[in-house]
């Protein structure tokens, strides 16, 4: 027996009836070969729609399969290689930042006595300068104004100076940003896609326990309510997951998969 004789022998045939068997018999007697081949065809026919129905449930548990296979290799691959590679770059990412925040805080410590020191002696040289303008000061303190000021000046240059390098040693703590900025990207599209493929996942192994629970209901009823009717399209919805941007190929992947469903699902299957 070849494969194909296998394959059709495997589905099991609907039962003559046996009114059928009579209808046919007492046509053929009476010769009345017209009806006999209209009882025929209604036999052929009722033996090729369930040949049909079987098609279509082998051709649902293959596509299922399919899928299965599909997500569950994806995952894995996530699971070996994309997680613990986004765990060590989020932990880069931390690295970075705190040593950020360290050169950050260590350069305004330094910058914060200068700042405090130039304000303090500026108010104290501003108040003799204007003592000076009052004319209240003698030769001597005038004398120890001039010095004081000669002495402050280059102590100024200097400070500014330091405080300029701490400004641009802040600034250069800050390219941090750009680099962790694009691996938090990365990781939040693996996480985007790890979603997609869990509810991938889910769908496939709890849409038969789903279409039963509400085709049980259904037939209490005699027809789905309303709210549940709402409810399975706000989950039907919410399972299709964001689209994972950055990633080729993903969109064609998922429509054709969905039409797929669609078109199972037209048939009854």
């Amino acid at each position: 027996m070849s494969e194909g004789e296998e394959r059709k022998a495997a589905v099991p045939v609907p039962p003559i009836s046996l009114e059928a068997a009579r209808e046919l018999v007492a046509a053929l007697e009476a010769g009345n070969h017209q009806d006999a081949e209209l009882i025929l065809d209604q036999m052929a026919l009722a033996r090729d729609s369930e040949l049909f129905r079987e098609l279509g449930k082998l051709t649902r548990q293959l596509h299922d399969s399919l899928r299965g296979f599909q997500v569950d290799s994806r995952l894995l691959d996530l699971t070996e290689k994309d997680i613990p590679d986004a765990k060590e770059r989020l932990n880069y990412v931390v690295n970075m930042t705190e040593q950020a925040a360290n050169r950050t805080l260590n350069v305004v410590e330094d910058c914060m006595p200068v700042t405090e020191s130039f304000g303090q002696r500026m108010e104290e040289l501003a108040a003799r300068w204007e003592q000076f303008r009052r004319k209240e000061l003698d030769k001597e303190a005038f004398q120890a104004l001039c010095r004081d000021l000669d002495s402050f000046f280059p102590e100024a240059i200097e400070g500014a100076r330091k405080v300029h390098e701490g400004l641009s040693d802040v600034l250069m703590a800050q390219d941090f940003q750009d680099l962790t900025g694009q691996i938090i990207r990365r990781v939040i599209e693996l996480v985007q896609e790890v979603e997609g493929n869990l509810v991938d996942l889910i769908r496939i192994t709890g849409q038969k326990f789903v279409q039963q629970d509400d085709g049980a209901q259904e037939a209490e009823t005699g027809a789905a309510p309303e709210g549940k009717k709402e409810e399975k399209k706000e989950r039907d919805t919410a399972a299709a997951g964001p689209a994972v941007p950055g990633v080729a190929g993903d969109s064609e992947v998922v429509s054709s998969q969905d039409e797929v469903d669609d078109l199972l699902s037209s048939l009854g299957f």
